[in-house]
């Protein structure tokens, strides 16, 4: 009897999980004094998120963490279909607190926010422990409450991984290997979100070297050359099938069929609609001549040879 009332007694704990089945739809979560932790247990959706007013495309799938939301911040986000997440709110305090412990500071964990992320190890722990906490026991309470250090400076660790430097100048140069590697990446998930953080990793490198080295090696930032190998896909879908342009958008991993237009016309020099059906022989030549002066014309495809 003794027991049960000094556990009814305690504080409320500092990390608590909640399982909720979440429809296509826009969220927004609510500021508050506590980290939010998304894992995926169930569903495959594409996540849109805004950053410091940045809005990010990433594709999720089960035991993948979503990016993490900081305390007294109003995260907007939009999921392409339905998930189930395990929600996981951690305790401000219980960071700062471990964090000044390990001597990482408190905002060790702002680089979970840019991108998801995937930790076997942490995503398993956090389902243990919601399924102790679903015993509605102590034993099963002191479970959950016993994993919090482990959580945080896990989570800790993972956001430290994401931003450390390379160990040597060597590791900032990009063989050719790599750049293929890179290319036949891309290539192969271009109907997905790819994230340049995916990119660095293959590279081993952490993003913000690996943009610069990627810079340096292809004359591309990321971001410019996934544009270019999304439009130079919809070209050749677009002279190739009878795919409608809302479903090339698609497969060339363009949010819609709007982003995709704005995105070929400004590459391109003129919309899908008149690349495929040019109204004359005037409109075709026009469009050659301006396909040639954007800056997709460089032909990223063949980037490596270009660059060598």
């Amino acid at each position: 009897m003794d027991s049960i009332v000094a556990y009814s007694n305690r504080p409320p704990p500092t990390v608590s999980f909640e399982d909720v089945l979440l429809p296509a739809t826009e969220l927004h979560d609510v500021p508050a004094a506590r980290y939010a932790l998304c894992l995926v247990l169930q569903g495959e959706a594409r996540l849109s998120y805004r950053v410091d007013d940045r809005w990010h495309t990433q594709w999720l799938h089960p035991g993948m963490f979503a990016p993490i939301t900081p305390p007294h911040v109003e995260a907007t986000l939009q999921l392409s279909g339905e998930q189930r997440h395990l929600m996981i709110s951690i305790g401000e305090e219980a960071v700062a607190r471990v964090a000044a412990e390990s001597g990482t500071g408190e905002d060790g964990l702002d680089t979970l926010r840019l991108h998801a992320f995937k930790d076997p190890f942490l995503g398993a722990l956090c389902r243990r422990a919601w399924a102790e906490t679903r015993r509605g026991d102590p034993l099963g309470r002191s479970f959950a409450d016993s994993i919090e250090g482990t959580l945080i400076c896990g989570l800790l660790r993972s956001a430290s991984a994401t931003r450390r430097p390379p160990r040597s100048s060597l590791r900032s140069k990009l063989s050719e290997a790599t750049l293929a590697r890179i290319r036949d990446h891309c290539l192969a998930r271009l109907h997905e979100p790819i994230a340049v953080a995916d990119l660095a990793a293959l590279a081993g490198l952490g993003p913000h070297q690996f943009g610069k080295a990627f810079k340096a090696a292809s004359g591309w930032s990321p971001q410019q050359y996934l544009i270019a190998l999304r439009t130079q896909r919809a070209q050749e879908l677009l002279r190739s099938t009878r795919c409608a342009i809302a479903e090339i958008a698609l497969q060339c991993g363009f949010f819609d069929q709007s982003h995709m237009t704005s995105t070929f016309t400004r590459c391109v020099g003129v919309s899908p609609h008149r690349y495929r059906h040019p109204m004359r022989q005037q409109d075709c030549v026009t469009s050659q001549e301006e396909s040639r002066r954007s800056p997709c014309s460089q032909g990223p495809l063949d980037w490596t040879a270009a660059s060598a």
